[in-house]
């Protein structure tokens, strides 16, 4: 008999069947270790001292327990006949992962998680494992447990010796769910699910593929948090006026790049421009006070679309100055500041779908001036709006150039709940395009306008773009 199917036998009869080979359990679950090689072997599944302890010393997932004596052994757990593993209460993580499949979604909705045969319902610190469990009976849905929530609330939970969680009932309140057939991946509840999932693959630094294969984050986000920058227009190389070589761009220039408007979302196109470029980057339309944007909370907008596909979060984190200084100066033209984060690993699609393997985008983090709020108080002109919008969007396209972006996507930036009139984002891109200050260092220049023809923002980019195909050097 190979170690896989032994290893399921000494699982039957260890946690569910003892009677099934005639050894008995105490009341903590362990049985002589003589007394089960004997009892195999009448049952015709010989099993060797040798072969028992490289069974237990390489389950992968644990499974049994030998005694400090080395006389006894016992399942860690997922019993279902009645034995007191005495284990002690331990305090869970925050968040907890089970494993299941979509026809069992039915019955959690109504009545939670219930340990059914089993003596206690089981979770797993991380979302691998979970999703693991959950593909023994199709393809896995992975259940998030608000556990901190429940142990506050007064749930007890155990932990086994092989690090398996372990507790009597998660009420259906405590879970965070897929949404129903026809909610929609669109809905508020799927998109905070979907954020949660995201923070937890990057704090473990892993993720499980839609191949059910895991996918190593670790070094991606260590070097993009570590080399995440805050820039300040105030201290910025500046320009020389005349348009000609910067001297602290230390790269060659291109003869001629293509521009385009497209009805993309930012993720689109950069899942199909990454195969064929070095260097891609992309314009985060940020939020001026608060790292993602309203991304925890289910918003929708491109800055919460990228944080949730994405270790972008993370990024935002190491520059906690960008959101001071903006709170502080009270303003809603906002400071011209900007964060570059370079190689931010994205392994997300816009409905939370993930990657077979992570790529790689640089993003510029920039907010645009908040015209709508401004008119809204009266307190500033549109020409100062524009002026504002033109610096701005300047001091981007010098970031993208200076750090050796070939190929940029940019939008209809500013022009949603910023509310920038999209014309006026759109001429005021196409006027710095064509100054000899930037032409010829990108190779590719995409506006990734979701909603295509028949939206507001994407008709106002391609009437003011739309006849830009190639920019050249002159």
């Amino acid at each position: 008999m190979s170690a896989i199917r032994t290893s399921k036998f000494l699982s039957l009869v260890l946690r569910h069947e003892p009677g099934k080979i005639g050894i008995v359990l105490d009341e903590a679950g362990w049985t002589d270790i003589a007394a089960l090689l004997a009892a195999c072997a009448a049952h015709r599944v010989a099993i060797t001292r040798d072969e028992l302890t490289e069974i237990v010393a390489s389950s992968d997932k644990q499974r049994f327990a030998i005694s400090a004596d080395g006389t006894r052994i016992r399942a860690n757990q997922g019993h279902s006949v009645e034995i007191d593993l005495e284990l002690p209460p331990a305090a869970p993580p925050e968040r907890l992962y089970h494993g299941t499949v979509a026809d069992a979604l039915p019955a959690i909705r109504v009545e939670g998680l219930t340990k059914r045969a089993r003596h206690h319902v089981h979770m797993s610190a991380d979302i691998e494992t979970a999703t693991r469990v959950g593909g023994r009976r199709g393809k896995a849905v992975v259940l998030v447990i608000r556990a901190g929530a429940m142990a506050a609330a007064g749930h007890v939970f155990f932990r086994s010796a092989n690090g398996v969680w372990l507790t009597d009932h998660v009420p259906a309140e405590y879970l965070e769910l897929p949404p129903q057939r026809g909610a929609g991946t669109g809905s508020r509840a799927q998109k905070i699910m979907i954020a949660e999932h995201t923070l937890a693959a990057c704090d473990s630094g892993r993720y499980v593929s839609a191949r059910h294969e895991i996918v190593d984050l670790t070094y991606a986000i260590k070097r993009a948090t570590r080399d995440t920058v805050l820039l300040d227009l105030a201290s910025y190389p500046v320009d020389p006026e005349d348009g000609s070589y910067p001297p602290h761009v230390m790269r060659k220039r291109v003869l001629e790049t293509a521009i385009s408007v497209t009805g993309e979302s930012t993720i689109e196109a950069l899942r199909r421009l990454v195969a064929n470029h070095d260097h891609v980057g992309c314009l985060n339309f940020a939020s001026a006070k608060n790292p993602g944007g309203g991304f925890l909370d289910g918003a929708r907008a491109q800055e919460e679309s990228l944080a949730r596909s994405s270790a972008l979060y993370p990024c935002l984190l190491t520059q906690p100055a960008h959101y001071a200084r903006n709170k502080a100066n009270h303003s809603a033209l906002y400071l011209d500041l900007a964060i570059y984060s370079p190689g931010v690993p994205f392994f997300r699609d816009d409905d939370g779908g993930w990657f077979d393997a992570p790529i790689e985008c640089s993003v510029i983090t920039c907010a645009a001036p908040n015209a709508g709020a401004l008119r809204e108080h009266g307190r500033v002109h549109d020409d100062e709006v524009a002026a504002t919008l033109q610096r701005r969007s300047r001091f981007v396209l010098q970031i993208a150039r200076d750090q050796g972006i070939e190929t940029l996507i940019l939008g209809a930036w500013g022009a949603g709940a910023f509310g920038n009139e999209p014309t006026v984002v759109a001429r005021t891109f196409r006027e710095l395009l064509e100054l000899r200050n930037f032409r010829g260092w990108f190779r590719e220049i995409v506006f990734a306008v979701l909603g295509g023809p028949g939206n507001p923002n994407h008709d106002a980019f391609v009437a003011e773009l739309g006849d830009l195909r190639v920019l050249r050097i002159r």
